[in-house]
């Protein structure tokens, strides 16, 4: 039997959020779970900001981009691409 490609696929964003507001940010994408998930990316002692991978399952791409909308002033999109669920970039497809 094979595997619906949506449920194989997924986007994954990397965000800049601001140090001040990262709890807020972490907070939200908590109460969103089931959207998908989010890390921190490494940092320096000092940095002003926070660097958030987040990984969305392509098939609920629409509700997680509603939720970014929402959030939209908080942060900086610094790159957006779409991979197979085994990590590599699909296609090339990059924003």
């Amino acid at each position: 039997m094979a595997i619906d490609p949506q449920f194989t696929r997924e986007i994954r964003k990397v965000l800049r959020v601001r140090k001040e507001d990262s709890a807020f940010v972490y907070n939200i994408f908590e109460a969103s779970e089931g959207l998908g998930c989010y890390s921190t990316l490494p940092h320096k002692n000092g940095d002003a900001h926070r660097d958030l991978e987040l990984r969305i399952p392509e098939s609920l791409l629409p509700e997680a981009l509603r939720m970014l909308e929402g959030l939209s002033e908080l942060y900086v999109e610094l790159s957006s691409e779409s991979m197979s669920r085994s990590g590599d970039a699909a296609d090339g497809a990059r924003e």
